[in-house]
């Protein structure tokens, strides 16, 4: 391969990965970048999978650039991330908008960390190590951000399944342009666990798969305890349906495959 064609390749995914990784839905922001509804949201999320899928496969041959600039601009995203949610506001001035731009962030990084475990890379184990370890920054500050709220006046329970979160799913088929706290609710509560297990794996080799099972299964009880504990946010048993799905999703589609066939072998 000419190395003039590698330097276009390699453009070609950090201009991609730019875009995505600052794809926002502010209301300070106008274009692309502005709050243009609830459909632009999905949107821009299947234009990130695309785009992302796109560059990495473009890059196949050149994956370890990809490999040396995701996991130190994983820290630095985060990093401006923290620093705009507090100080700059760039993203938005109240928190759905924020925890918009940082769901984009996660999107970029997981399909990126996707595309390239389904190709062949001989220095796998240590891409995986160290991409989730660099992960784990803007992973824990979504968490933050999601379950450790002030107080609430009342504490809201719902302990019948389907009449909690499951009703933002429902309000969002009758009408696409619900307002975008919606699908943040539903898909928000899915989604968060998802990094979950393959975190764990990166953290400790003991942690086999029966052990990083066990956690996920306890920890949307845990969640759903602090929220009882600090009474913020509302006890569901939707969540907590929603978080292990969520897990279970991850666990059997990406982890057990991994674990399997990549992290467990003498070469990647």
């Amino acid at each position: 391969m000419s190395n003039a064609k590698q330097t276009v390749e390699k453009i070609i995914f950090v201009l991609f990965y730019l875009f995505s990784l600052f794809s926002m839905n502010s209301d300070k922001l106008g274009s692309y970048w502005g709050n243009n509804g609830t459909p632009y949201i999905f949107f821009r999320f299947a234009l990130i999978i695309l785009l992302m899928i796109s560059a990495t496969v473009i890059n196949r041959n050149n994956l370890d650039f990809i490999t040396k600039i995701v996991p130190p601009s994983a820290l630095i995203i985060t990093a401006i991330a923290v620093f705009d949610y507090y100080i700059t506001e760039f993203s938005g001035s109240q928190f759905l908008y924020r925890i918009w731009w940082i769901a984009y962030i996660i999107a970029t990084l997981i399909t990126v960390f996707i595309i390239i475990s389904l190709l062949k890379f001989d220095n796998y184990k240590d891409f995986y190590r160290r991409f989730w370890l660099s992960f784990m920054p803007i992973y824990a500050f979504m968490l933050f951000l999601c379950f450790i709220r002030k107080p609430n006046d009342v504490l809201e329970f719902n302990f019948i399944l389907g009449q909690g979160s499951f009703l933002m799913l429902k309000a969002l088929i009758n009408n696409l342009h619900v307002t975008f706290d919606a699908p943040l609710i539903f898909f928000g509560n899915f989604a968060v666990l998802i990094p979950l297990p393959l975190i764990l794996s990166a953290i400790s080799k003991k942690l086999t798969p029966p052990i990083i099972m066990l956690i996920g299964f306890l920890t949307p009880f845990i969640i759903e305890g602090q929220q009882l504990v600090l009474k913020c946010g509302q006890v569901d048993i939707d969540d907590i349906v929603l978080n292990f799905g969520g897990f279970l999703f991850s666990f059997l589609l990406l982890y057990i495959p991994i674990y399997k066939y990549k992290l467990n072998k003498d070469t990647a």
